[in-house]
């Protein structure tokens, strides 16, 4: 990798240039110690099954199980498409859509690889049936594998990212954020959800995209500025978030080269060519799309709430966002309606939000000014917030830990700044290995029991939704899950009193989710079977009318 003159280093970079070099500063080794890492993390989720959105769209979705030759669809539809279609519920039931079929076409090609599976299996045959599930199983741990591999090649490149476009000629920091990024608690859901490697692909293609655009920035070589576009486009293809790199990529030619911002904008406008390219195919694949949620309180979460609770509420949701950056603790898959009470500007922490996050927003214009690289970060941080905090678009749900996972990067940075600040004061040798490496050591530690622990949790569907809603009791979907994970555990019971219980605690889970939300039709649904095989059939009946009334055409009611 090539030095960078001090003319091009961010203020941050100068001042820990005196910082002396070591072996340990080497890239080979700072990537080796972080992949390491990665993998001791998550290792222990190479047995799992399927868990939250991996059987809509792996499990039970025909074009991954069809392998390669699913991938033309894969590659023009939505993604829940097939799913969707599968329960005769319609197309797509989110706005906007879903059009992120690059870790989908990943998933076909594993299965061409693992055997294909036939999309339909013979439901009076037991013995077939078991033999499928078993092969899915099977199927699901060679996914978690690439998965727990994929992540430990992101932070690898996330490292070569930190040392050549944001901290140039400071090892120590790049480190130290890559570090900080790779063990942060808040991950474990990108990670040990297969389906999530769309947040893996698309912030690997992001800073593979930021790397070979500043290297054709110094060399002006058409071969670096095409890696770069292509990347771009693979990261779009992942997920929609890479449409702020459009903005964030001028930015960092800016802090880092010390151009005219005039013309670092001039130098990337030809990255507008993916943006197009990928906009055509998503309209053409899933549309605008953009009344499917309206008024659909489950996908719509601020529907019931007026102007100023909707604003409120979204402030105090992204107040949550910084408290779990610092403390990533308890951890949970759904966070939907009714979970977060709406709010209003009457709530103090409303308040604090907009302190804080004004403050961050001032400390960002005055460091644009200084091209100091933490208003870099600060930027970084708001790009990808701005696109998952529901102010400017219906995601669906109130948030979701994995929506932080781009964002995260944006407070990776700010720390290392904070800890190179810490090693420059303390000046003497020993006294900076002893507190900023002891203090490294004791957050990777802390780091990697919370995230081994919360991995378990993500076994499986019943061990994920029975553990979350007890760390989300209000949640309408939660506790519908946590039924439906009940209801599992009571068709693999041996024992009839075990199986009452379980049956029990479902319908149990089923009626609050269904006082939180009367219009929760599935709860109706599954709380009948529940009935049904406790033998209490003009309950099971009741609940089934209660559907017919309301939701005449539900998928389940037949």
């Amino acid at each position: 990798m090539a030095d960078m003159g001090a003319a091009n280093v961010p203020l941050v970079a100068v001042q820990a240039a005196a910082i002396p070099a070591s072996p340990f500063s080497a890239f080979k080794l700072q990537a080796i110690i972080l992949a390491i890492i990665s993998i001791v993390f998550y290792c222990n989720t190479f047995t799992h099954s399927w868990a939250f959105d991996d059987m809509q769209v792996i499990v039970q979705n025909e074009y991954v199980q069809q392998g390669v030759a699913g991938i033309p669809k894969i590659l023009t539809t939505d993604a829940y498409e097939s799913y969707t279609r599968g329960r005769n519920a319609g197309g797509n039931f989110l706005s906007g859509g879903r059009y992120r079929p690059l870790s989908i076409v990943t998933f076909a090609i594993e299965q061409q690889i693992l055997g294909v599976n036939a999309t339909e299996t013979d439901k009076n045959d037991a013995e077939a049936l078991k033999l499928k599930n078993g092969r899915l199983v099977r199927d699901m741990h060679v996914r978690h594998v690439v998965n727990v591999l994929l992540y430990a090649l992101s932070v690898v490149v996330l490292l070569y990212f930190m040392r050549r476009v944001v901290f140039p000629g400071n090892n120590l920091a790049a480190f130290i954020a890559t570090l900080i990024f790779a063990i942060h608690p808040l991950h474990t859901e990108v990670v040990a959800n297969v389906k999530s490697r769309d947040e893996l692909l698309s912030l690997l293609f992001i800073c593979l995209t930021f790397i070979f655009a500043f290297r054709h920035y110094e060399t002006q070589k058409n071969k670096d500025v095409g890696i770069a576009l292509l990347c771009l486009f693979l990261a779009l293809l992942s997920k929609e978030y890479a449409i702020v790199v459009i903005i964030l990529l001028p930015l960092s030619l800016y802090w880092a080269k010390k151009g005219e911002i005039s013309k670092c904008i001039k130098d990337c406008i030809i990255y507008a060519v993916p943006l197009g390219i990928y906009f055509i195919l998503r309209y053409s694949s899933v549309g605008l799309n953009l009344d499917a949620a309206r008024d659909e309180i489950m996908n719509n979460p601020y529907l019931n709430a007026s102007a100023p609770e909707k604003i409120a509420s979204e402030l105090a949701v992204m107040l949550r966002y910084i408290l779990l950056l610092f403390f990533p603790h308890p951890l949970s898959s759904d966070y939907s309606y009714r979970q977060i009470p709406y709010t209003n500007f009457s709530d103090i922490l409303v308040w604090v939000s907009v302190i804080i996050h004004a403050g961050l927003l001032a400390v960002m214009v005055f460091l644009y000014k200084k091209r100091h690289i933490a208003g870099f970060a600060i930027a970084w941080y708001f790009a990808f917030l701005s696109l998952v905090c529901n102010v400017f678009f219906n995601i669906g749900a109130p948030m979701g830990e994995r929506l932080m996972y781009h964002s995260s990067l944006g407070f990776s940075i700010l720390m290392a700044i904070i800890f190179v600040r810490i090693y420059e004061k303390l000046q003497q040798p020993l006294l900076q290995k002893s507190v900023v490496g002891g203090a490294l050591l004791l957050l990777t530690i802390m780091a990697g029991y919370k995230t081994i622990g919360r991995n378990k949790d993500w076994e499986s569907n019943k061990t994920l939704f029975i553990k979350d809603v007890q760390t989300v009791p209000n949640s309408v979907i939660a506790n519908g899950n946590a039924g439906t994970a009940c209801l599992d555990r009571a068709g693999e019971a041996t024992g009839a009193q075990a199986k009452k219980e379980w049956l029990q605690k479902a319908v149990g889970y089923f009626t609050k989710g269904i006082a939180l939300n009367y219009q929760f039709m599935n709860a109706y649904i599954n709380r009948g079977i529940a009935y049904t095989q406790l033998g209490l059939m003009d309950k099971a009946l009741a609940d089934c009318d209660t559907v017919r009334l309301h939701f005449e055409g539900h998928p389940s009611l037949p």
